[in-house]
């Protein structure tokens, strides 16, 4: 899904920065095998295309806000990732073993404080980004 950039690459670059700042998150590539290194940097291109976009933004506390843009998406308020807590690996407690993408939406719901159902509602690059800046957060 192609937009009109609302900001500059660079000016996105910088808030991927300050989020990453924010959030205490270690993108230190230099530490990072090759496997690692492309896993990240498709993650922070996605994310970063989607800051240009203006769907995504940094909050005044530093958290992500993504606004789902598909048509088809079931969900379109924006969802705020928080910082992950203690109670966010709690939350797939109550999942069986083999139940990885209901673990992963139980994580994602617990960290937006929104429900499982809104992900699973998502379609397309909508549920790509929020399943980046999830993989990023939890790293």
């Amino acid at each position: 899904m192609h937009t009109e950039e609302k900001i500059c690459k660079d000016v996105a670059e910088e808030e991927f920065d300050r989020w990453a700042d924010a959030m205490d998150l270690d993108f230190d590539e230099s530490v990072m095998d090759e496997d690692e290194k492309k896993g990240f940097q498709r993650q922070k291109r996605r994310i970063v295309r989607e800051l240009q976009a203006g769907s995504l933004i940094v909050n005044d506390s530093g958290e992500a806000v993504f606004t789902p843009r598909n048509p088809a998406s079931g969900y379109k308020e924006p969802i705020t990732f928080h910082e992950r807590t203690g109670a966010t690996l709690m939350s797939v407690d109550r999942h069986k073993k083999g139940q990885d993408a209901a673990k992963s939406y139980a994580m994602m719901a617990d960290m937006c404080g929104v429900s499982q159902k809104v992900f699973s509602g998502l379609v397309g690059n909508d549920v790509k980004v929020c399943e980046a800046l999830f993989a990023l957060l939890m790293d």
